[in-house]
């Protein structure tokens, strides 16, 4: 008898154990019911408004429009071949599920993914936020660099629009790093580092500039002294070339000649060499009074 009672004793805690397993189970079947029907019935709602975001769009005609205002070029320059349209329903369709499936996992009793999926949810418009800076950003950046390479074929810069894409690359470079801070990262090192890079390569260009437009700045200045010294209509020749002064101006002048078929045609010298090696003639008024007076 006593052996018995020992053995209902020894079998005691396992009996607690398997009824509050299954007390637990039968109390988790209805929370996990009614968080798949807030999931189900979520799921309907968000996937409905993404159909109506969809529909009112088309009429609309978004995408024309985003088209239009350059962000469908952005989106595709980024990467993303989506139309705007779709990437708004989508995302709309994303988030409100993702509040259902919070919502729903809490009800079901799953504390540590309910967290989870809040994390998620509030990083959701820090990620939109950053996106939003990202794309406008590069529109901005592609404006400037277009605007820079304009400029410098103006001026006849040969790098001009290798001096576009620096600009627009560093541009973008910086709004990345922008957009990161916004999400929450810390970017005090990229950014120091982003600097020192742009700073050096900055550095770099305007020697090569400096060095590459010292030749010009010496035709340039030696202009002067040939508008002094030389006037429209004399006849100069430098070595092989021979003609009429045409007009001076920047760093070249422009000469009338002759060449061998005897056709006229217009040469650019530059103005240091003009005025160093040229050789003086007689200005073509010159010869026409020579020839009146000559019987």
């Amino acid at each position: 008898m006593f052996q018995e009672e020992g053995n209902e004793m020894a079998f005691q805690p396992v009996l607690d154990s398997l009824r509050q397993i299954f007390t637990q189970i039968l109390a988790f079947i209805p929370n996990f019911v009614n968080g798949l029907i807030i999931l189900i019935v979520g799921y309907l709602i968000s996937a409905l408004i993404r159909r109506i975001l969809r529909f009112a769009f088309h009429h609309i005609r978004l995408a024309l429009l985003a088209e239009r205002a350059g962000i469908t070029n952005a989106l595709g320059r980024l990467g993303v071949r989506v139309p705007l349209p779709e990437v708004i329903a989508q995302i709309v369709f994303f988030f409100l599920l993702l509040s259902f499936a919070t919502s729903a996992v809490r009800l079901m009793g799953l504390a540590a993914v309910a967290t989870l999926l809040e994390n998620v949810l509030n990083f959701i418009p820090k990620a939109i936020s950053a996106a939003l800076i990202v794309i406008f950003g590069s529109m901005l950046a592609h404006f400037l660099g277009n605007t820079i390479t304009s400029v410098g074929q103006s001026v006849n810069i040969t790098y001009s629009r290798v001096l576009g894409k620096i600009i627009e690359y560093t541009i973008v470079a910086f709004i990345i790093v922008l957009a990161v801070s916004t999400v929450g990262i810390d970017t005090t090192i990229l950014t120091t580092s982003l600097t020192l890079i742009v700073a050096s390569a900055g550095l770099a260009i305007a020697l090569t500039f400096a060095l590459g437009a010292r030749e010009s700045a010496r035709h340039v200045i030696a202009g002067v002294y040939v508008r002094q010294t030389f006037q429209p209509g004399q006849q100069v020749q430098l070595g092989e070339y021979k003609g009429t002064i045409l007009t001076t101006a920047g760093a070249y002048t422009t000469l009338e000649a002759t060449n061998e078929a005897g056709t006229a045609t217009t040469i650019s010298l530059p103005n240091a060499l003009l005025l160093q090696s040229a050789v003086l003639g007689q200005s073509e008024t010159g010869e026409a009074a020579q020839d009146q007076e000559t019987p």
